[in-house]
């Protein structure tokens, strides 16, 4: 038998955080060891610096492989995105800024974590902070459920004042047969007249962490946000205008 608890980190084996206030070492989880990761990688290629020196980058990564990460493995558009990006910061883009939305829109709906800055940066020369909003799916589903309701309520009382009288219908395969018009219909009807062009994002304000959701779209034949929206933090009053397309949230600079 070995004096090593099982709590306890193996430097030479795995990758290792000192406790501030024990110095002892201290063993991640493997979601931690990603975020760490994930944000060394961020900090080099967006702003240059580097928070993991060499040997230990190099011992996390072959960490996160041996434990199964996908993290470590990136696909061509995020090695692309990456290098595009530290182009940019040398003062040599490779790819026009048209190219760069693009493949940073194709990113974030696939879902690549490298594409999307959850959490806010600040820049200190300009004052601007910047974060990059998500889809409220939830929300936004629920925009079509008025109609639906509506439409399917009709649909029964229809089929049963037509149908009831010839043949008895169980009331859940009535439903089922009018399921593909009553989508269809909601969807046709809310998002023409209702909730024309709609879309509903959340995230960090970029200055105070608050959470901020933002409307895109027309209500009722009232435009609202068509592709950036400005909104202003409840919490600390920033201004912060979103990119629909690119989902990108940024503060006003100082002078502003």
């Amino acid at each position: 038998e070995t004096d090593i608890d099982k709590e306890d980190c193996i430097p030479e084996d795995e990758y290792c955080v000192v406790d501030s206030d024990t110095g002892d070492m201290v063993r991640l989880t493997l979601e931690e060891k990603e975020r760490i990761f994930l944000d060394a990688l961020q900090s080099y290629h967006f702003n240059g610096r580097q928070l993991l020196n060499d040997a230990e980058f190099d011992l996390l990564k072959e960490d996160l492989s041996w434990n199964g990460s996908s993290m470590v493995n990136m696909n061509r558009k995020e090695t692309q995105y990456l290098t595009a990006v530290q182009d940019y910061l040398k003062g040599k883009p490779s790819l026009s800024d048209s190219e760069f939305d693009t493949l940073k829109s194709e990113l974030q709906e696939e879902g690549s974590q490298f594409a999307s800055a959850k959490e806010p940066r600040c820049y200190i020369d300009s004052g601007i902070c910047k974060v990059t909003y998500e889809p409220d799916n939830f929300r936004n589903n629920l925009l079509y459920l008025p109609v639906g309701a509506i439409l399917s309520i009709v649909w029964l009382g229809i089929g049963f004042e037509i149908i009831e009288p010839l043949i008895r219908i169980n009331p859940l395969i009535l439903a089922a047969l009018g399921a593909p018009l009553i989508y269809n219909g909601s969807v046709s009807i809310t998002e023409q007249f209702i909730f024309p062009n709609n879309k509903i994002v959340y995230g960090p304000c970029p200055a105070c962490e608050n959470e901020t959701r933002v409307y895109f779209g027309g209500i009722l034949g009232v435009e609202g946000f068509d592709d950036v929206a400005s909104v202003k933090c409840k919490k600390c009053k920033a201004v912060i205008n979103v990119q629909k397309k690119s989902l990108r949230a940024s503060t006003l600079p100082k002078d502003e």
